[in-house]
């Protein structure tokens, strides 16, 4: 018989076999960290990491203040695993400058997610071949596919570790192996915390009622949730509200009924697997794509039972009272809330209910249901292998399990390899000095339009600000980022915009041309320096003499969008018209208000001199109720239409003159002001905490007859 210290030696090398072929040879390394900007989620691990590490200890610990500014909250949030951040900071004098732990962390999960899979199947069957095996066929794709962009969610062996503790575990060590698993979960990601607890919880319900003592068993559950939310008041989960945990993709990032046999998201991702095809509508956070191996082996257990119950085999009925009893009532609930409360089957809908509006804002804050089918799999693939070992000869149950297993290697390599991290790697560039003279310069980096989970410029960004030492910065991606905040940071920008308040020690990311087009327009005669570097647009507060020739060039050149006289012009959020005060209108046409003051910007045609007509089409937010809720429209700081809604609540439409003899300037700015704005959060509609006045459909300017 092989010892098992030769089998862990070789679980060992077997996962970084995987990691270097998962990552590649140069990104394996503490030092290398390049390949982990400019990919999203990895990039907000890494930052959220180097942020942290950058600060000064905090209380809670995880408090990560430099990484987000007045809507930061803690590490926990930016995924950049707890456990791992807070030790690897403990020993920051001992280690050099700027490194990552991702690639180690990848290792690690390769490793406990095969040693807690052999300890299970040891446990069942005590053969060391079958189990160590067997173990492999526990590296699923969709373990896999969550290493690869999101690392605390790949954490599976957390999942395994629960499950051995529940059916394994020496009845002795159970009581400290739950806190521990707690414990572990929620310093790495809390949607395991969540299933772990799920699985207690039967546990405990099942253990009450055979030794009836449940109260004793309630208490317990009580402590344990205690211990948690120390735990987690701790590490800084507190740092974000629940509220902002909210988010509308409960009922869609879910499990799709055929979603353990779909080896691909969507149309536009490479597939997981050579022999199954692509299986229509998967989403994101359903994909549970588990291997031809492992889809034969659920075929297989179907062939078995049939023909096994037809005689009536006695180890098929003990089975079945081990499948079907107390403990495992959490497998029903982590599934129905796997595919939420809508049933679909190849994308295509069976089934749908609504919940009470209390009880889906509470889902809401763990929406990616998909993610509990997780635990189901595991369970049916060890409960499956332990059955096949059961029902067949040692020697014909490893034959098996062997032609499985290389089913699974051939099936999944190339979607491994395909998928793998080091594809997504971009060759490291050389950037521009100007980010150099901003980290000597300026101890901040904002963006003139704040909103959650950033997008695009973060996604560049990260590459620049990931070599950037001791800078602060509000261009994050969150979790659970502060609504609220948000909101008032835009709305104090404008403000410093008008009153022309600009910080001295913050540089300025510009987001879009229309907020480009105003700024110009504000600060043109003032100290202000405006770059074109690395295809950002930069603004510096008293720099304008570190501006060159093509800065200047493209300076100039830029002007708000020339207009055609009669023609209706349709608007889109972010569209070149629109300055500052603009938001979105959930990816339809039309853009919303956002905050008391909002710019339209444009130019007109040099030709005209006659007067003009303004009209605009918008519709209100009817949900506002106050008696002063109403708005000025400004054009060039001239007052040119002011109307109260309240007393107007079915009015679409506006129109007013311009006398062209007023103003000189081909260049027209609106400003629309308003008064008594609510948002949706605060009329308890939803989260959103944006104070809307307007929704702008169009506009146009006629020539006056």
């Amino acid at each position: 018989m092989v010892k098992k210290n030769y089998i862990f030696y070789f679980f060992i090398f077997i996962s970084f076999f995987f990691t270097v072929f998962f990552l590649g040879i140069d990104n394996i390394w503490f030092k290398s960290t390049y390949w982990l900007l400019g990919m999203g989620d990895p990039t907000n691990a890494q930052l959220g990491w180097k942020f942290f590490a950058e600060d000064i200890w905090r209380f809670p610990i995880g408090k990560n203040p430099k990484y987000g500014l007045e809507v930061s909250s803690s590490i926990v949030f930016s995924d950049s695993i707890p456990l791992f951040a807070i030790l690897f900071k403990s020993l920051k004098k001992f280690l050099p400058y700027d490194i990552q732990y991702f690639s180690f962390w990848i290792f690690l999960s390769f490793f406990l997610q095969l040693f807690f899979a052999y300890k299970i199947f040891f446990k069942a069957t005590k053969n060391n071949y079958f189990s160590f095996f067997s173990s492999f066929l526990l590296l699923c794709p969709f373990m896999f596919y969550r290493l690869s962009h999101h690392f605390a969610l790949g954490a599976h062996w957390l999942i395994l570790f629960t499950l051995y503790i529940f059916y394994f575990a020496d009845d002795n060590k159970k009581k400290i192996y739950w806190y521990v698993v707690i414990f572990l979960s929620i310093f790495i990601h809390l949607y395991f915390t969540l299933m772990v607890f799920v699985i207690y919880s039967s546990y405990s319900l099942e253990k009450g009622i055979k030794k009836s003592n449940l109260i004793s068993e309630f208490y317990e559950l009580i402590r344990k949730i205690l211990f948690s939310l120390f735990s987690m008041y701790l590490v800084g989960y507190f740092e974000a509200s629940p509220i902002d945990k909210i988010s509308t993709g409960f009922g869609t990032k879910k499990f799709d009924l055929l979603g353990f046999f779909d080896p691909q998201i969507d149309e536009f991702n490479r597939s997981w697997s050579i022999f199954l095809p692509n299986l229509a509508d998967t989403s994101l956070e359903g994909f549970s794509y588990i291997g031809a191996g492992n889809v034969l082996l659920i075929l297989f257990a179907i062939i078995i039972i049939a023909i096994k119950k037809k005689f009536k085999n006695k180890n098929i009925s003990h089975y079945e009272n081990k499948l079907f009893r107390l403990g495992n009532l959490y497998l029903p609930i982590l599934f129905f809330w796997s595919i939420s409360t809508t049933v679909t089957f190849m994308g295509k809908e069976i089934l749908s209910f609504d919940l009470p509006k209390s009880l889906l804002a509470l889902f809401s804050i763990f929406s990616a249901s998909g993610r509990f089918i997780w635990p189901i799999i595991y369970f049916l693939i060890i409960f499956l292998i332990i059955f096949i070992f059961k029902n067949f000869s040692k020697k014909n149950s490893l034959f098996l399990i062997l032609f499985l297993l290389i089913v699974q290697i051939i099936d999944v390599t190339k979607g491994i390899h395909e998928n793998s991290v080091k594809k997504n790697i971009k060759v490291e560039k050389n950037y521009n000095e100007i980010w150099k003279f901003i980290e000597k310069n300026y101890s901040k980096v904002r963006t003139t339009y704040h909103f959650n989970n950033y997008g695009s410029i973060f996604t560049t960004f990260s590459k620049i600000l990931g070599n950037m030492k001791n800078m602060e910065t509000d261009i994050i991606l969150s979790a659970a980022m502060n609504r609220k905040k948000s909101t008032e940071l835009r709305y104090e920008l404008v403000n410093k915009v008008i009153s022309k308040s600009m910080p001295k020690d913050t540089a300025y990311i510009i987001d879009n041309l229309g907020h480009l087009n105003q700024l110009k327009n504000t600060f043109v005669t003032e100290n202000f320096g405006f770059f074109f570097r690395d295809n950002f647009m930069i603004m510096l507060p008293d720099h304008k003499e570190k501006m060159n020739k093509s800065d200047i060039h493209h300076f100039n050149s830029i002007n708000p969008k020339k207009i055609i006289f009669n023609k209706k012009n349709t608007l889109f959020f972010k569209d070149d018209f629109l300055g500052f005060g603009w938001s979105h209108n959930f990816n339809n046409p039309g853009v919303w208000s956002d905050g008391e003051n909002s710019f339209l910007l444009l130019t007109l045609p040099e030709t005209s001199k006659k007067s003009l007509i303004v009209e605009i089409d918008f519709n209100l937010y009817l949900e506002n109720n106050n008696d002063i809720f109403g708005m000025q429209i400004f054009s060039n700081d001239i007052l040119r239409k002011e109307i109260n809604f309240h007393k107007n609540k079915n009015i679409k439409k506006i129109s007013f003159n311009l006398d062209r003899s007023h103003f000189n300037s081909e260049i027209l700015q609106f400003h629309f002001k308003f008064s008594g704005l609510v948002s949706p959060f605060e009329n308890f509609e939803s989260p959103d905490a944006r104070k809307l006045g307007i929704l702008l459909k169009s506009f146009r300017i006629l020539e006056k007859s």
